[in-house]
């Protein structure tokens, strides 16, 4: 509970500030690439994140060892050389560690080179070396195959969002108490931007405002409070819990300047911060990495490569029940098609809509039978699809349905039959052998109230259909219905297309 107060606190801060500085930010929102004064630094630093780096993992290590006493940070000279001389294994952390926690683990390391004046490509080897640094010297564990694919390339999604949220909101040239919210919230985001701009005094140092320093992306944030009725079909069992959203887009999807990756993303995170599940309920971002669009009678459209993350956690309704759902796609790129038409004689549109193909390097899925350690849920490769729709009946009035799939197939070199055989902690495995489908289906129907509030209802399905080569196959659904209010911030009347 203590540390729901405290995101509670942060978000209203969050909120308060955003609105302070709602105004000026309104009116200088501009299209723009990373060329643009918000994200290009003056002066590359290649050294300095290399030190970040050693030093976020320097810190944790003593920490794990000094504060917590884990077992696994008693690391020695043998304890090396063990993990330098054997190879990788499959992990059997948390699902929350490996696949939230770990790819925002990775975005500091991302960012103490995005901070530093480097771009998206040149800070991609620093998110894979701190990852590399912390599996071979930062535990006496083997290190973890999982752990290498997901701190880096989750830890790209969840960094280069961050840091260029974070830009959004510092501004040189704010003094008082909206200099400090902004330089707090921008800290939030990103840390480590946080962390560099004290080091450079940037933190505290004044600048005028000039057109090209005050130039900001296009930008909707959405902060919403919602009931959340969950029911498990399975067991006939459901209960009520609340969340806070946080969804933001950037950037716009029909310009001829999207020239770097993620000059366009959304993304949301759902809080549930009443009831009895995981604070951190979900999370997805999709981030443009490479696009071209093109205009034809009215319509708008834009093909290009993008990277995924999706991450959704949740509690049984009563004990000994099975989990609702839980399933993570958290290093995943594939090409995708975005689509707008306007309507008659206006640049309002009445239709937007997108679908997506996506190879999925590592996914996740709750396991019915492999329950190791922290570990109840099968790793695997495989592809997703995606599509959405939104129809927009009025000004006030719209719409919107989107299917997301998921086809994860987990194989082993060493075949489980049955559990009792063998020591399942001593296995190096990706869970039980087999594959599984799942679906997540969603509609929703909003009403516009005024300038900045909106009023939705929001109806999900979750599916899973999991084949097990030695066990019983598992069949389940779940449903989660939501009423919810939402503050828009910023570029209010630009929807997101791409729920």
């Amino acid at each position: 509970m203590p540390n729901r107060l405290i995101l509670i606190f942060f978000l209203t801060g969050f909120f308060a500030v955003s609105m302070l500085s709602q105004e000026k930010t309104d009116a200088d929102s501009v299209a723009f690439s990373e060329g643009n004064h918000l994200l290009k630094s003056t002066h590359k630093n290649y050294i300095l994140p290399s030190v970040e780096v050693l030093g976020l993992n320097t810190g944790v290590y003593l920490f794990d060892r000094f504060v917590l006493k884990a077992q696994y940070a008693q690391v020695d000279c043998q304890s090396i050389k063990f993990n330098l001389r054997n190879g990788f294994v499959w992990d059997n952390d948390h699902f929350s560690t490996n696949l939230f926690w770990h790819p925002y683990h990775g975005s500091l390391y991302f960012n103490a080179a995005r901070s530093n004046g480097l771009n998206f490509w040149q800070s991609i080897p620093y998110a894979i070396g701190g990852s590399l640094t912390w599996e071979y010297f930062g535990e006496n564990k083997q290190p973890s195959i999982n752990d290498l694919i997901a701190t880096p390339i989750g830890g790209i999604a969840v960094g280069e969002m961050g840091y260029r949220v974070a830009n959004i909101f510092i501004d040189q040239s704010a003094t008082g108490l909206e200099r400090i919210g902004r330089e707090l919230i921008a800290g939030l985001t990103s840390p480590m931007t946080f962390v560099n701009r004290l080091i450079s005094g940037d933190l505290w140092r004044y600048k005028p405002a000039s057109d090209e320093s005050m130039r900001r992306p296009p930008f909707l944030l959405n902060i919403s409070v919602a009931n959340r009725f969950l029911t498990d079909l399975n067991n006939n069992r459901s209960n009520f819990n609340m969340m806070l959203t946080t969804q933001i887009v950037y950037g716009e999807h029909f310009i001829n300047d999207l020239r770097s990756p993620y000059d366009f993303f959304a993304g949301n995170i759902d809080l549930n911060i009443v009831g009895n599940q995981p604070l951190v309920s979900s999370a997805s971002i999709l981030g443009l990495i490479w696009g071209q669009e093109w205009h034809k009678k009215g319509s708008d459209f834009l093909t290009g490569v993008f990277q995924h993350f999706d991450y959704y956690d949740s509690k049984p309704l009563k004990n000994g029940a099975k989990q609702l759902f839980e399933f993570a796609e958290t290093a995943s790129f594939g090409g995708g098609l975005l689509y707008a038409k306007k309507q008659k004689n206006s640049d309002n549109y009445c239709l937007a809509g997108g679908a997506f193909a996506n190879l999925v390097i590592l996914g996740a899925s709750e396991s019915d039978w492999y329950n190791v350690k922290d570990r109840n849920y099968n790793l695997g490769t495989g592809y997703s699809i995606k599509i959405n729709g939104t129809y927009f009946f009025s000004k006030q009035w719209y719409s919107g349905i989107s299917m997301k799939y998921y086809h994860f197939f987990t194989g082993n070199r060493q075949a489980v039959k049955t559990e009792e055989s063998v020591d399942m902690t001593s296995l190096n495995l990706k869970g039980n052998e087999g594959n599984a489908r799942l679906a997540m289906i969603s509609t929703d129907i909003n009403f516009i109230a005024t300038k900045h509030f909106k009023i939705s209802a929001n109806q999900q399905f979750y599916l899973r259909n999991t084949h097990y080569k030695y066990f019983p196959d598992v069949k389940t659904i779940s449903t989660e219905n939501k009423l919810i209010l939402t503050y828009m911030l910023f570029d209010i009347g630009k929807e997101n297309l791409n729920k």
